[in-house]
């Protein structure tokens, strides 16, 4: 088994990538949430709640504590849930995070926050929020059925020679990469608008002179070289 080794809390450059919801809803209830990303195996928090004055925290009493960790991806997320603590508005929540990754576990410096309403999740105020949910859902569906048919298009203007593979160039990647797949998505996340592309990486594999990969649809692919041209070194094959 590898050793475990514990980072210095809020190591530059790592915990930077991550931004930590916290959600706490009536009449009981905390949540707290990041985006999934493959810097991440397993998320985790720390979280006190007390009552008492924010400015000096010697003097609240912190009554409630949540030390929970996570694996589960749920909707592209990775959520702590606790149904059963109640959080009242004037109170104070102390909390930190930590990410396990590659058998290292990096810890963030507590933070403070105090519970006010916009803390609150309260999605039945919108007037609209039920109408919103169905035509969220309809222009999901009409996105969908588009991509199909431009995918379609797409590959009868391209015909059978066009693939779904690309390529990141690195001389000697054996070397130097350890999983292809976890480099790739890596990648990815360094661009936001190629984010939510980083699950549909089907494949990867090392090769020589680089490391290849393959997109779950033409579409996708397209994604990754028109919104990455300028910030990634990635390249066609098949433009060759």
């Amino acid at each position: 088994m590898a050793e475990l080794r514990f980072c210095q809390p809020n190591p530059p450059m790592f915990l930077e990538k991550f931004k930590v919801h916290v959600q706490v809803h009536e009449p009981s209830g905390l949540m707290i949430w990041t985006s999934n990303s493959p810097l991440i195996e397993t998320f985790g928090v720390e979280l006190y709640v007390g009552r008492g004055n924010p400015c000096g925290l010697h003097k609240i009493v912190w009554d409630r504590k949540l030390l929970l960790n996570t694996s589960v991806i749920t909707d592209g997320k990775f959520i702590i849930q606790d149904d059963e603590i109640v959080v009242q508005q004037g109170e104070t929540i102390l909390y930190r995070y930590s990410v396990f990754h590659e058998d290292t576990v990096w810890q963030s410096f507590f933070r403070i926050l105090s519970v006010t309403d916009h803390v609150f999740y309260r999605p039945e105020r919108s007037e609209c929020y039920s109408q919103c949910i169905v035509e969220q859902k309809n222009l999901h569906m009409e996105a969908a059925h588009l991509k199909d048919i431009l995918e379609r298009e797409i590959e009868k203007c391209a015909g059978l020679q066009a693939s779904k593979h690309l390529q990141f160039p690195l001389e000697n990647a054996y070397k130097f990469v350890a999983d292809p797949l976890i480099y790739v998505q890596d990648k990815l996340w360094q661009v936001e608008s190629l984010i939510p592309l980083i699950d549909n990486v089907v494949t990867a594999d090392v090769a020589y002179n680089g490391v290849g990969f393959r997109m779950r649809t033409l579409i996708d692919k397209l994604k990754v070289l028109e919104l990455g041209k300028d910030q990634l070194d990635v390249i066609d094959p098949d433009a060759d």
